[in-house]
């Protein structure tokens, strides 16, 4: 193989999707979680859906809180080439639309992380604790401050 043709293979492979065929396959399926809220320490409880778009590869994520709590959010997952990493929207009532990026798994740690200009500083930290279980943990940071835990969550894959 020339030379030439072998430095665009290897630069054409460089700029594919991650080597895992399916970075995002842990999360599929349907989550059960409970938790808490910051510092109040008040019950949180949420159920959250993700599947794969067939289409475009997207993984999609329906969270709802349940009762009495009131947050809904649909959000899209993908890898991003330009970035070599992923991004992911979320859209909720509460803020609307909101962009995060995430390098990926860093062990047993997938962190989508936020900063804009005017908007406050924010976290989701997925924390792999089983085959079926995990942490989520939601952090912000408002006006320049250090981020904080504002709620937890442990669930369950059905």
């Amino acid at each position: 193989m020339p030379t030439s043709l072998l430095i665009a293979s290897l630069l054409a492979a460089a700029s594919t999707e991650p080597s895992t065929p399916n970075p995002l396959a842990y999360f599929e399926g349907a989550w059960t979680c409970d938790g808490h809220f910051e510092p109040s320490k008040k019950p949180l409880a949420s159920a959250m859906v993700f599947s794969r778009d067939p289409d475009t590869g997207a993984l999609l994520k329906q969270h709802r809180d349940a009762a009495p709590g009131t947050y809904k959010a649909a959000e899209t997952w993908s890898f991003a080439r330009v970035a070599g990493g992923f991004r992911a929207t979320i859209a909720d009532g509460f803020s609307g639309l909101r962009w995060y990026a995430s390098p990926g798994w860093e062990g047993d740690r997938w962190t989508w992380s936020r900063q804009g200009a005017g908007e406050p500083g924010e976290q989701f930290v997925y924390i792999r604790t089983g085959p079926t279980t995990m942490t989520v943990d939601w952090m912000i940071s408002r006006a320049g401050a250090p981020l904080v835990l504002g709620d937890t969550l442990a669930c369950t894959k059905a």
